[in-house]
C-alpha cells in the first residue's frame, strides 16, 4: 500500500509542508530538551538538531480523534493537524520525534553498529515524561 493510501485510510489529508522556520524552531526546541534531559549520554545537540530538521513535516487535515500529530516511519515524516499552534506543535513534535529516535536506535541495533549515544531511557518515556521535558 502506498504512503498516500495509508494516510488517506487514517484520515490524514496533507495540505502542505511546514515552513522551514517552524521546522527549525521545533528541531531546536526538541534537541535542546532531549540533550538537557539526558546529559549523561553526551548527545551532540547540533547533530540531533540536524537529524530532526531533516524530517519531513507537513500540515494536514486530521480526524478529530487523532492526537494531533503522527510520525510515519516509512517516509520519516511528521504530520500535524492544521489547527495546532506552534506551542502545541512543539509538545506534539517532541513525542513524535521520540518515535523517530527510537526507530533510528532500532536500525543501528539491527546493523549492530555502535549507538552508545542514544539513551535506552527513550523507550521508557511516557507521554507525561515527554510533556515534562
Amino acid at each position: 500500500m502506498s504512503i498516500d493510501s495509508t494516510l488517506k485510510k487514517e484520515g490524514i489529508n496533507v495540505i502542505g509542508e511546514l515552513n522551514t522556520l517552524d521546522i527549525n524552531k521545533i528541531a531546536s526546541n526538541i534537541a535542546d530538551k532531549i540533550c538537557s534531559a539526558f546529559p549523561e549520554h553526551n548527545l551532540n545537540q547540533s547533530d540531533l538538531f540536524i537529524a530532526i530538521a531533516r524530517l519531513n513535516m507537513y500540515v494536514a487535515e486530521m480526524p478529530d480523534s487523532s492526537a494531533g500529530a503522527k510520525y510515519y516511519y516509512k517516509n520519516n515524516s511528521i504530520y500535524f493537524n492544521k489547527d495546532m499552534d506552534l506551542d502545541t506543535l512543539n509538545t506534539l513534535s517532541l513525542h513524535e520525534c521520540i518515535h523517530f529516535i527510537q526507530e533510528l536506535k532500532d536500525k543501528l541495533n539491527a546493523y549492530d553498529l555502535e549507538n552508545d549515544d542514544l539513551p535506552e531511557d527513550l523507550n521508557e518515556l511516557s507521554d507525561e515524561d515527554i510533556i515534562d521535558l
